[in-house]
């Protein structure tokens, strides 16, 4: 006989933590997979996470997340494999064991692309490249700019981030730009540099990003780098079960963060993509909520 849970979640962000910390306290049975891969972790600090006025550290975020779920703790386990709906119930594979829950909650976020800088993993510890604008481009404030990608998406980004400072660019990889006409014309009416950069010309010295163009001009240092090459959702659980994704593979939620697919849930940066630890917690209390609430009520022993 497997073992049986009222909910399997498959994350330990924000997003799965939160949920976690909601079930446990609403005494249902859950199991927390986490593959140890938390996209938050890699925050070297934030500012516009409600109730730190200091700022916390994505690391310690989680940890005080976990300190507080391990007044109610879970079952834990690792990655996922697999889940399947049959008969009513969910069968989920997860460290070669065989599980059966009533729900399943997918909190696996996303992961982003890389720009193709050497040593790119220590910059993004020290700050120097980021990958949310909306989180922290108040802290590159009046900072020399650069935003890499290709499409209007990364068009976007660096209009902005314009808010912020009067010397953003964007870098387009070799050939490959993809940026519409009138996003270009709106780069240029705001004063946003497009150049199109040789991709082994980017390099760090010190804590400065260099870049030279196709033209071989070599381009003034900058400070900061964000990265706008898009993200890969972590939606193929999702995807294997039969569940409906959006153009962009995240996974589509009603306003209880059920999908499509009756007792599978979604919550956080694979739902939406908005990056942001305040939505991913309110996400993870809202589908723990709406799984308590679907499943049959407990009542106190006599």
């Amino acid at each position: 006989m497997s073992e049986a849970y009222d909910c399997v979640i498959v994350g330990a962000g924000p997003a799965g933590l939160t949920a976690a910390i909601y079930l446990t306290r609403f005494r249902r049975s859950v199991l927390l997979a986490d593959a140890g891969a938390s996209r938050a972790a890699l925050i070297p600090r934030s500012h516009n996470a409600p109730g730190f006025p200091d700022g916390v550290k994505g690391a310690d975020l989680l940890e005080r997340l976990r300190r507080q779920l391990a007044h109610n703790p879970p079952d834990l386990a690792g990655r996922v494999q697999s889940i399947e709906s049959r008969e009513g119930l969910w069968r989920v594979a997860v460290d070669d064991r065989q599980l059966r829950a009533r729900k399943v909650l997918l909190a696996s976020g996303v992961v982003d692309r890389r720009p193709p800088i050497p040593d790119v993993e220590a910059a993004i510890t020290r700050g120097i490249v980021r990958f949310c604008p909306i989180c922290d481009g108040f802290e590159a404030l009046l900072d020399r700019i650069a935003v890499i990608g290709d499409d209007d998406h990364a068009a976007r980004e660096a209009l902005f981030l314009r808010t912020y400072s009067p010397c953003v660019t964007l870098l387009s990889l070799g050939g490959s730009a993809l940026v519409s006409s009138p996003l270009d014309a709106r780069l240029a009416e705001a004063g946003v540099r497009h150049q199109r950069v040789e991709p082994a010309s980017l390099r760090f010295i010190g804590d400065q990003l260099a870049a030279t163009t196709q033209a071989g001009e070599a381009l003034d240092p900058f400070d900061v780098v964000y990265g706008a090459l898009g993200v890969e959702p972590q939606s193929e659980l999702a995807d294997q079960a039969g569940a409906v994704l959006d153009d962009n593979g995240c996974i589509l939620v009603d306003a209880h963060q059920e999908t499509f697919l009756p007792g599978l849930y979604a919550a956080g940066d694979v739902v939406r993509g908005l990056d942001q630890i305040s939505v991913a917690i309110g996400e993870g209390a809202i589908a723990a909520t709406a799984i308590h609430n679907s499943l049959p009520e407990l009542h106190m022993p006599a």
